[in-house]
């Protein structure tokens, strides 16, 4: 049986269809019943804007960050989600606040259904729990984030040009070769343990 496509119908009803698909769309993604999505300026408001940090300065500085701040714990973001605030490698600080304190446009880590810490900006609370989404998604996520799954507010970011992982290991491996050439004894020492 022939169907008639999309592109086979007039310019009214195709946007019509289109209309109908990106809806279902969004019920499905989990944004069925939400007012706007989260804004880009709102999530500016109430998420720290990455700091340029360099390649190897990241991770230190996130470190450094956590050291002074008790209670703070360090993640790397991964993927571009939540392009254009923060970018793929970004280095994020995170730190529990109560769950009460929440606010919409906040970007928090959470923890999937399917295992995952995940870093989206809240786009509003219901009965379950509060809705997030990605920046630079199609539509909000299918699990909600509630006392259970949450891990804490992203309150300080520092972004790299280079993978922070991959700075961070050049960066030791050159202490180590440092510190074997400074104190080639302790190092022979130490290689000797059992």
């Amino acid at each position: 049986m022939n169907h008639p496509s999309i592109l086979s119908q007039s310019a009214p009803i195709r946007i019509g269809i289109l209309a109908g698909l990106l809806i279902a769309l969004l019920g499905v993604s989990g944004c069925a019943g939400l007012g706007a999505p989260v804004s880009l300026s709102t999530v500016a408001r109430m998420s720290p804007a990455p700091e340029d940090a360099g390649p190897v300065s990241a991770s230190a500085k996130a470190g450094a960050y956590i050291l002074a701040h008790p209670g703070t714990q360090i993640a790397l973001g991964s993927g571009d989600s939540m392009m254009p605030l923060y970018r793929d490698n970004t280095v994020i600080v995170i730190r529990k606040v109560p769950i009460a304190e929440l606010r919409r446009g906040m970007t928090v880590v959470y923890i999937c259904r399917e295992g995952w810490p995940i870093a989206h900006a809240l786009v509003e609370r219901t009965a379950e729990g509060w809705v997030a989404m990605g920046l630079n998604n199609a539509g909000c996520d299918p699990d909600t984030v509630s006392g259970a799954n949450y891990v804490g507010v992203v309150v300080k970011a520092f972004e790299s040009s280079v993978n922070p992982m991959l700075a961070l290991s050049r960066e030791l491996s050159t202490e180590s070769e440092q510190i074997a050439i400074a104190r080639p004894a302790m190092a022979s020492v130490v290689a000797r343990l059992p």
